[in-house]
């Protein structure tokens, strides 16, 4: 295969990742609020979170198909960075200096691979 099939196909599964990674934390927030929550309200909470995180899971099977999974699962870890972002903006929770400095190494891995991603396709 071509190097810019290649890099193509690698783009997709990168792309699926991010988009399991975010309904992933989704579903955990619509976890959190059922857990907050009671009576039916609740259980529609934590069937709206299994739905949520069900699908990121068939997100990142789709995805590992484009890609090697060494480099796409540990991406899988950008939703820890989206559910800091997620807890402050619905749940009033603090971003500490050590969130964001534990989230900047999240994200910098994530690049990093995805750059040895394209590296590796040559």
């Amino acid at each position: 295969m071509d190097e810019k099939k290649q890099q193509k196909k690698l783009s997709l599964g990168i792309l699926l990742i991010v988009i399991a990674a975010t309904l992933s934390s989704l579903g955990q927030l619509a976890w959190k609020f059922g857990a907050d929550g009671t009576g039916n309200y609740a259980i529609g909470l934590y069937i709206i979170g299994l739905i949520a995180a069900g699908a990121g899971m068939f997100f990142m099977m789709a995805g590992f198909r484009y890609g090697e999974v060494s480099i796409l699962q540990p991406m899988m870890s950008l939703g820890f960075a989206l559910s800091i972002v997620l807890g402050a903006v619905f749940l009033n929770e603090s971003i500490t200096w050590y969130k964001l400095l534990g989230t900047g190494f999240i994200v910098a891995g994530s690049v990093l691979l995805g750059i040895e991603g394209n590296e590796g396709t040559g």
